[in-house]
């Protein structure tokens, strides 16, 4: 029980008592229950005006009773309190309420389960492309380090293996998920619980060992990812082929041209069936088409009489609001 529904039972049940010592007085001393609520809010306050008092045996005795039980009630409920505002619950509570409203307006949002070191630079990387997303973390501490460095930010404190957590991120109206928490075990517990939860969610998640990364695509993960063999093999074509990594890797990071490469479903009926330079893609939108894969063929450097089909998965290159542009336009929008 935290400290906010502590201070709730204390009341409630502070209430309860100075309704049922009424009712006794009024039993056992009858007076009309005013005069008992009166008495009974007079008595445990400790201000004893001594305008009324019991006469009867069981007036006083539950008076007795009342007293000790009051005053232990009043005690623990204003210790709680006290622990409330000095401990900063009450700010803390407020702002979880904030973010409840905040979540329950959020849709077509990644979740990113985990935020230690891989986790903080997915979260910057979608900050920075100004996509909403919701960061769910068992840890406090790494919560309350990204709230200090955010206030706009939307976390929950959670265990994302549990149904309930997922359900509060908004699930069901979440257009991916990303899972990077401690253990393999758990991010594959992670994907199963999205996949049965939200079917139509684009999963990545992330694998320590190369061999769970089978398991993960099993459980449902559209991509699984071991960082330490893509990191590895990374810095095999840096060492390589130093020139042309670096071209590239300054040419996508520009600040200045803010270039990228994208992943594209083709879902417009308008271009089904529809040549590559009949699409008007690269006049219409300023993006430069890198690939095309169909089914399980990927074409590089795809002809301009390539025919495109609803569900082929286009791989472009420019600038994010080029990119934008192809995204409506590819999915019909």
């Amino acid at each position: 029980m935290d400290t906010f529904d502590k201070i709730k039972f204390g009341v409630i049940f502070l209430i309860f008592l100075i309704i049922i010592e009424a009712i006794i007085l009024e039993i056992t001393e009858g007076w009309d229950f005013f005069t008992s609520l009166y008495t009974s809010v007079v008595t445990i306050s400790t201000v004893g005006y001594g305008d009324y008092t019991p006469k009867t045996f069981f007036g006083k005795l539950s008076i007795i009773i009342y007293i000790f039980l009051g005053v232990g009630t009043v005690a623990y409920t204003l210790s709680n309190l006290a622990a409330f505002i000095i401990e900063g619950h009450f700010r803390r509570y407020f702002r979880l309420k904030k973010m409840e409203e905040k979540l329950k307006k959020m849709e077509n949002h990644y979740i990113i389960c985990g935020c230690g070191r891989l986790g903080k630079i997915i979260i910057e990387e979608l900050r920075k492309n100004k996509i909403p997303f919701v960061v769910i973390d068992k840890s406090e501490e790494q919560i309350k380090e990204l709230i200090e460095n955010d206030k706009n930010i939307v976390c929950i404190v959670g265990d994302a293996t549990l149904d309930k957590t997922l359900i509060k991120a908004g699930i069901e109206r979440a257009r991916g998920l990303v899972s990077v928490v401690g253990s393999d075990a758990e991010n594959v517990f992670i994907t199963l619980s999205a996949k049965k939860l939200n079917p139509n969610i684009y999963i990545v998640a992330k694998a320590d060992r190369p061999s769970t990364l089978d398991k993960l695509i099993k459980a449902g993960a559209d991509r699984a990812v071991c960082p330490y063999v893509v990191g590895g093999m990374e810095i095999a074509r840096i060492a390589l082929n130093p020139d042309i990594i670096e071209f590239v890797h300054s040419l996508i990071a520009s600040d200045e041209e803010d270039m990228e490469i994208r992943r594209f479903i083709l879902k417009n009926p308008k271009l089904d069936k529809i040549k590559l330079k009949d699409s008007k893609i690269r006049e219409l939108t300023g993006a430069i088409i890198l690939a095309i894969k169909k089914e399980n063929s990927m074409i590089t450097s795809p002809p301009p009489d390539i025919e495109l089909n609803i569900g082929d998965i286009i791989y472009a290159f420019g600038k994010r609001e080029h990119l934008e542009k192809l995204k409506k336009y590819l999915e019909g929008e």
